[in-house]
């Protein structure tokens, strides 16, 4: 009897529990080492010259970049694509500052042409900005503006390099664990322990401490001038997240697009999107 009544619990407790943790699993997976997206299109395409070039990281990874030059300026913008997209996708978002900076756009580890297995949410995405940085140090720039969007953005602020001279954010999450809880927000009661367990595997596979990825405590990067950028309509990354670093970060600049949705800000403001952004860059590098 009791030999069945133990069966009865595995059956029941044991393989339940060993299913949820295989589809936390799945979630992590997916996650930490997207499907890429290698977009076709070049600067080339928005009528700039470039030249392709290749960036190594202090951990030793290869990551596909171009340099669009502008002869007549010897200020730069590292370009920082969001997740789990490649450079190509922010062409559109950020060309019209090729008119008055030079720019830099590679793509993230684990994502386009570049190298790397995992992509860590930010985490280790700072190295890959370290490794822009230090190009444009060899090119002759003292130090740079960052532009960016989604999960770039949030690299950009979790970033320390004090060669990062301002930043211009649009669309960035505040904190990696409280983005997770977001997401998992449809699964009810079930979301806390999605969330545990995708922690749990980030910790163990990548060695990455998921509850620690949190731009908005990186106070060292208030230091510098941040102009925030963020939809009202944001579903993906909702607009809290650019009030909760306006909140700590009081010298910010917050502007709120109406009726903007992810990757829509641009399409919404127009030209007060580019006059904005490229005002800010001219005043603070």
């Amino acid at each position: 009897m009791n030999s069945l009544v133990f069966k009865i619990a595995i059956r029941l407790i044991v393989y339940p529990a060993l299913a949820f943790a295989g589809l936390s699993f799945v979630f992590f997976w997916l996650y930490a080492h997207p499907k890429r997206y290698p977009g076709a299109q070049t600067p080339k395409a928005f009528g700039l010259k470039f030249e392709a070039v290749k960036l190594k990281t202090s951990d030793g990874v290869e990551l596909d970049a171009w340099l669009v030059p502008n002869a007549a300026s010897k200020k730069a913008v590292v370009i920082c694509h969001g997740y789990p997209m490649d450079k190509s996708d922010v062409l559109g978002l950020t060309d019209f500052l090729a008119k008055d900076f030079n720019l830099l756009y590679f793509d993230f580890r684990a994502t386009g042409h570049s190298g790397g297995f995992f992509a860590t949410g930010g985490a280790r995405e700072t190295r890959d900005i370290d490794a822009a940085l230090d190009f444009l140090k060899e090119r002759g720039f003292g130090g740079a503006g960052v532009f960016g969007f989604s999960m770039g953005g949030a690299a950009a602020l979790l970033s320390k390099n004090p060669a990062i001279k301002a930043r211009a954010l649009d669309s960035p999450y505040a904190d990696l664990a409280g983005q997770l809880n977001y997401i998992f927000g449809g699964w009810g009661a079930l979301r806390g322990p999605l969330v545990t367990l995708t922690k749990g595997w980030s910790l163990l596979l990548m060695g990455v401490n998921i509850s620690s990825v949190s731009p908005v405590r990186n106070a060292e990067a208030y230091k510098a001038p941040l102009l925030l950028l963020h939809g009202t309509e944001d579903s993906a990354v909702p607009a809290a997240n650019s009030r909760a670093i306006k909140a700590a970060a009081p010298a910010a600049e917050l502007w709120l697009i109406e009726r903007a949705g992810h990757g829509e800000t641009r399409l919404r403001a127009g030209e007060a999107y580019d006059k904005r952004v490229r005002d800010f860059f001219r005043r603070t590098l």
